[in-house]
């Protein structure tokens, strides 16, 4: 029988190291050395993969599969599974797969498995053990550990840090969709992935999720990217030990590291100079560096911070907000740490420029789960049809001259000349003070329903002079507005947000230029009102997603709070509405096709009946606020998004999913488990379920 294969044949993971071992030492002689081949690359059609192992014969084309965990705890990783596996056998490769458990506990089933297939091709046939010897692995009962670096390897400079940190993190303070993805990520990594991409809707908890994967598959320096300075500084107090409500110490189910030391961390922000004066040696004493994009430079110069760094200095990158990730910058980080593994983070299932993220998907958390979860509201669309064929608008530039822009395309083609974009106002106010009407109802309905709380209302503008029309329009209807847009002074800027944030500020409203994005989220903003069109799904979903975490609120349970989204049916948002419902296993044509509500609820709220503009309009002229709001010609139509029986049965879907992970746990270390049904019923009477 041959003996220590693991010596000679690559493995990336503790689990491929574990596989030839364990499994394949027993099974073949020392000679089918040259016929293994570790990660080896192939295409099937436009696809490109990696094999975890190819053994080649003379007619068999054997894939080594591994696995991390005996199941997947997302329908979308699991259904991915299965494609890559049929490529696989279209193209004519025979696929074994072997999970972290069955190396562990099943190990000569494995080896007897693996010997039978090379039996059946005449090169390898003569390569089988006839006797083999099989040995008890030394594996730890945790599947996590599979993605821990083959023990054989040599250690890393610099990987002191994460060689002890990485077995004492602590999963049990993580809420369950994240540790579904850590799970997710660990049986990837360890299978040889490379590229990972995990969606999380807002209020799954993002940020907490990049620390602990970065605490978890790191093996010598970490690397955390984001898009601006907002959710660097997110990143930086997750890190920051000393700083209330850290990842690290701070989440409230206890400490992700119970009796372990922070790794040092270093922010990076070139704005204020601080790389261009950063030291190589500064930055190898960081076990995680936090910077965003902007930060990285070219490479060109001396003080770019890729120049500074090699390509071996990082081995793992979190990088947040990955729908921008086809940007130039995100492109060459990715080129310079050719050998990092990467994790790409988003709320958003495409990236800006509409295409896919460009990403193994291992792990999705759809708004629907979180709305399900109690982390987001749920979701009412108000869209506005007007009787007119189309508004006009216009731009007037300084010498006077007038600018004509009418319907959607002519608009989304000046959204890509600022000097234009600034300029431009409607020339017709009516369909504003219409879509002004129904976001003035919602804002009354939200404040009976969330008293004493203020609720809020986020607009998106066009321009600058568009924004301070739709201001002025909303002061008309009682609604205490301001704008907001990078040209203010920053002192301008902190003032209104202060205005506008604090329970004791005099704005209820705010009309944004690219401001409140990506990592502003404000609970008390309840309604939100994009006033122009959007050609990218990204940019229109991280809009609405400003308003979609839940409000921690005493009388409200989070199942009964809403985020009421208006608008305008002239502006071509419906296709991103559809795109929204079809990631949430909702039928598209529900935005359409609505009965629409009486259209004289609006047009006698804009005749000033009883209270007119500024005064306190019921609600109820709207055909009340329990449905999902479309519009059609001339009307209003509502309807809830992710309606009450929808959300129940993914929170049921969602229920027995973790409960499948439980079962799997307890099997493990049981000899005669009960059934499954059994032991959900016995966990239901645990917990006080029925």
């Amino acid at each position: 029988m041959s003996s220590g294969l693991e010596q000679v044949i690559p493995a990336s993971s503790f689990l491929e190291e574990a596989f030839v071992r364990w499994v394949l030492t027993p099974a073949v002689e020392a000679a089918i050395v040259p016929r293994v081949h570790s990660q080896y690359p192939i295409s099937v059609g436009t696809r490109n993969y990696r094999l975890d192992y190819l053994i080649a014969g003379e007619t068999l084309r054997l894939a080594v599969e591994l696995d991390g965990f005996a199941f997947h705890s997302d329908r979308a990783a699991f259904t991915y599974d299965r494609l890559r596996q049929n490529d696989l056998a279209a193209s004519g490769l025979t696929v074994l797969r072997f999970s972290y458990d069955a190396v562990r506990t099943d190990t000569a089933r494995c080896v007897a498995q693996l010997q039978a297939l090379l039996r059946q091709d005449p090169l390898l046939a003569p390569l089988v053990t006839a006797v083999p010897r099989v040995e008890v692995p030394d594996m730890a009962g945790d599947p996590m550990r599979a993605a821990d670096p083959p023990r054989r390897a040599e250690p890393l400079a610099g990987g002191e840090y994460f060689a002890g940190a990485r077995a004492r993190v602590d999963r049990s303070p993580l809420r369950a969709c994240q540790d579904e993805a850590l799970a997710a990520l660990a049986n990837y990594y360890a299978s040889g992935g490379r590229h990972a991409a995990a969606v999380m809707a807002v209020g799954a908890g993002k940020t907490a999720l990049g620390v602990v994967v970065a605490l978890s598959f790191t093996r010598r320096r970490a690397l955390v990217v984001t898009p601006g300075s907002v959710i660097r500084g997110t990143f930086a107090k997750a890190f920051d030990p000393g700083l209330p409500g850290n990842a690290l110490y701070g989440l409230s189910g206890g400490p992700l590291l119970p009796g372990t030391a922070p790794p040092a961390t270093l922010v990076l922000d070139a704005q204020d100079g601080q790389i261009s004066r950063v030291s190589r040696e500064r930055l190898l004493a960081a076990d995680v560096l936090v910077t965003n994009f902007h930060s990285l430079g070219s490479g060109e110069s001396e003080s770019d911070l890729l120049a500074k760094l090699r390509p071996e200095d990082v081995d793992f990158i979190v990088v947040d907000e990955a729908h921008i990730a086809a940007s130039a910058s995100y492109q060459r980080l990715f080129a310079h740490f050719r050998g990092a593994r990467t994790l790409l983070m988003s709320a958003c299932f495409k990236r800006l420029d509409g295409k896919p993220i460009d990403a193994d998907v291992v792990y999705r958390y759809r708004l629907v789960d979180s709305v399900a979860d109690g982390s987001a509201k749920n979701l009412r669309v108000h869209r506005f049809a007007p009787d007119v064929a189309s508004t006009l608008y216009e731009a007037v530039w300084p010498d006077g001259r007038r600018e004509q822009i009418v319907g959607r395309d002519a608009l989304l083609e000046a959204l890509g000349d600022e000097r234009k974009m600034a300029r431009i106002t409607a020339q017709s106010e009516a369909p504003i003070r219409q879509v002004m009407a129904v976001t003035r109802a919602c804002l009354d309905a939200q404040a009976r329903l969330l008293a004493p709380i203020k609720p809020r209302v986020l607009f998106s503008a066009m321009g600058q002079a568009h924004a301070e029309q739709i201001a002025r329009i909303a002061e008309e209807y009682g609604i205490p507005c301001a704008t907001l847009h990078h040209s203010m002074p920053a002192g301008a800027i902190a003032s209104t947000r202060r205005r506008f944030e604090s329970d004791a500020g005099d704005l209820q409203g705010i009309v944004q230029l690219r401001m409140l994005g990506q990592g502003y989220d404000f609970p008390p903003i309840t309604v939100v009102v994009p006033i122009r069109p959007y050609g990218s799904f990204g940019e229109f979903y991280q809009f609405i997603g400003r308003g979609v975490r839940v409000l921690r609120h005493p009388g409200v349970a989070a199942g009964q709070q809403y985020l009421d989204v208006v608008c305008h049916a002239e502006l071509g948002l419906e296709e991103h509405l559809e795109a929204m419902c079809a990631d949430n296993d909702m039928d598209p044509d529900l935005l359409l096709s609505a009965t629409p509500i009486d259209a004289s609820a609006v047009e006698e709220f804009l005749a000033g009946d009883d209270d007119g503009p500024g005064g306190k309009p019921g609600a109820d002229r709207l055909g009340g606020m329990d449905a999902f709001v479309l519009y059609e010609q001339g009307g209003v139509e509502q309807r809830v998004v992710h309606d009450v029986d929808r959300v129940e049965a993914r929170r049921a879907e969602r229920e027995m999913q973790l409960m499948a992970q439980r079962y799997a746990a307890y099997v493990q270390g049981t000899a005669t488990p009960v059934p499954f049904e059994q032991f959900v019923g016995y966990m239901r009477r645990l917990s006080g379920g029925q």
